[in-house]
Formats: structure tokens, sequence, C-alpha cells
């Protein structure tokens, strides 16, 4: 081999590199994009599920237990413990949002959220309540279950922005007012046991 074939061999083994490299910058990237756009998916999807759950837990869930509603915030998002959602990036079990909702004005009015001064002291009061007036401020017939920025209060509910795990995807999910944010997956459910039983001791 001459000089010059072997120079030129150098130059095409260089530029084949080159071109390697280029597209394997382009395949990782398309190849995490994908990633990032299937975990979205599953995001969307698995926001409802976590309220679902939830929801269907705190119907039969002593709620002025503290301890009882964090296991169901836990096992909302598929935990046995304190931590965050699969794949959820920072969500974690504070992002759980759960209302407790009166029928007031009656059968066909809105539901209204209770405030927590307005709650009753146990679930045997409010079976007292209900049973008193249906429709009253302190009796909870409905709960309500959403996924929200921790630290809002009442109605306020903030939706979650959407973070992709990999930095580098970040210019797929602008931040600012062009944020992609997830939904709050808003599920209500008819107020069952509410952790009433015969047994309980009562409340004042």
């Amino acid at each position: 081999m001459t000089i010059n074939q072997h120079k030129r061999h150098q130059r095409q083994g260089g530029a084949f590199a080159v071109e390697f490299a280029m597209l394997a910058v382009l395949f990782f990237i398309f190849l995490f994009a994908m990633l990032e756009v299937a975990r979205a998916v599953y995001l969307w999807n698995m926001v409802h599920e976590v309220t679902r759950r939830a929801a269907r837990a705190a119907a039969v869930t002593d709620f002025s237990n503290a301890g009882a509603l964090q296991a169901v915030r836990e096992q909302a998002i598929l935990r046995a413990g304190p931590g965050r959602l699969p794949l959820g990036g920072a969500i974690n079990d504070t992002y759980v949002r759960i209302d407790y909702l009166a029928q007031g004005g009656g059968s066909g009015s809105t539901p209204v959220a209770l405030p927590v001064s307005v709650l009753p002291g146990c679930p045997q009061r409010n079976r007292i309540n209900c049973l008193n007036d249906p429709h009253g401020a302190s009796c909870i017939r409905f709960v309500r279950v959403r996924l929200c920025l921790p630290g809002g209060a009442g109605e306020q509910c903030e939706r979650v922005p959407y973070r992709p795990i990999l930095p580098m995807l970040d210019m797929m999910f602008p931040s600012g007012a062009q944020t992609v944010r997830l939904p709050s997956g808003t599920t209500m459910a008819v107020a069952e046991s509410l952790g009433y039983h015969e047994n309980a001791a009562f409340c004042p």
C-alpha cells in the first residue's frame, strides 16, 4: 500500500467514524424521546388510576384518622410506605389530595367541599349528622380525590407540571406559561362507611 493510499484509507475511516457518531447521537435521541413519550402516556393514565384507588379507599376509611389517610395516599401511588410514584418523578403521597363534600342545598345541587373546621369529629358523628339532615353542611356525602401540587388550599388545585426524566429532553416540555401539566384526574366517590362501625368510640 502506497503512502497516498494509506492516507486516503485514514480519511475514509475518519469520515466513517464521524458519520457513525452523528447517526448514533440521532438514534439515541430518537430512542430516548420515544421512551419519554411512552412514560408520558403511562403517567397520563396513571393519574386517573391513583385518584380512583384513593377515592375508593377513602370512602371506607376513617377521615379523622391521619395515619389511616396517609396509608390511603401511599397505597394509591403503589407504595407500602412513604415514597414516590414509580416513574412519576417528584410525585409522592403529598400530591394526593382528599376532600370531603356535602350535598348542600338539596339533592340537585353541586356538592360543596367541607373545610376542615366543619368536618364532623368522627365517622359516628357524621352518621348522626347525615341522619338528621342529609343535605346539611356537616354531613359528608362524597369523597373527592385529585392530584395537585402540595400546598394548595380549598378548591385550588394546581396541576402537576410534567418533567422528563432526562434533562436533555426538557426542550420537548417547555416551562413557564407553556408548561405541559398532568391532568388532576379528579375522581368522586359516594361516601360509604367512612370507617364507621358499631363498636367504635363515639366523639362529641
